[in-house]
């Protein structure tokens, strides 16, 4: 039997993602859009139609609905529903074909968050576990 390596529990959730590998000039735009299969404190498992190299630096745009008031607690009472971004700077751990075919899945391990962005997303799965 295979020991589970991970130091955080994944939470399931399912949002959109834009990615871009990390390289100088920035692009304006992200490279593509993926969608999250799981997500930890200490990084994020995801589909995308493209495959990326493990050690490739990517760069992490998560659109999650109602992020912003984990961020900034007094938002919440305004608009739950309110899409927010959590960026952050990740190294990709594995890249391998989606069961389907259709793309593939790949583990990403967060190298670089805000600190602030980091505390709003550990309540944010705090929250996540309670509901489940």
């Amino acid at each position: 039997m295979e020991k589970n390596q991970r130091q955080f529990d994944r939470i399931d959730k399912n949002f959109h993602i834009d990615i871009s590998p990390l390289s100088y000039p920035l692009p304006k735009n992200a490279e593509e859009e993926g969608i999250c299969k799981n997500i930890s404190c200490g990084g994020i498992r995801f589909a995308v139609s493209k495959h990326y190299n493990p050690e490739t630096l990517l760069s992490l745009k998560m659109r999650i609905m109602g992020f912003d008031g984990y961020k900034k607690p007094y938002s919440r009472i305004v608009d739950i529903a309110a899409q927010s971004h959590l960026t952050a700077i990740g190294q990709v751990v594995w890249c391998e074909k989606s069961p389907d075919n259709s793309g593939f899945e790949i583990g990403v391990r967060f190298v670089n968050i805000y600190e602030d962005d980091y505390r709003a997303l550990q309540k944010y799965l705090k929250d996540s576990r309670k509901e489940l």
